[in-house]
């Protein structure tokens, strides 16, 4: 299961409390640390039942390209 784009841009802007979030804004750049994505992890987990790996953060730093993650066959059992 994944989330929309915009769902996902929302909760990094709850999270990392910044409003200029776009779909490919950088996590580190935003000021993101281990924490932040430990935050990103548990709201999304939340939103789509689907547990990531806090590195999944790390390795895909940006809202863009961590929804593209939620929708591959690791993620979505296709």
């Amino acid at each position: 299961m994944t989330i929309p784009l915009a769902d996902m841009v929302e909760i990094w802007r709850e999270v990392l409390m910044v409003d200029d979030v776009g779909p490919r804004s950088d996590f580190f750049d935003l000021g993101g640390h281990s924490l932040t994505a430990t935050r990103i992890v548990q709201r999304v987990e939340r939103a789509c039942g689907v547990r990531l790996p806090v590195s999944a953060v790390h390795d895909h730093p940006t809202p863009e390209a961590l929804t593209a993650l939620l929708g591959t066959p690791r993620f979505t059992g296709r």
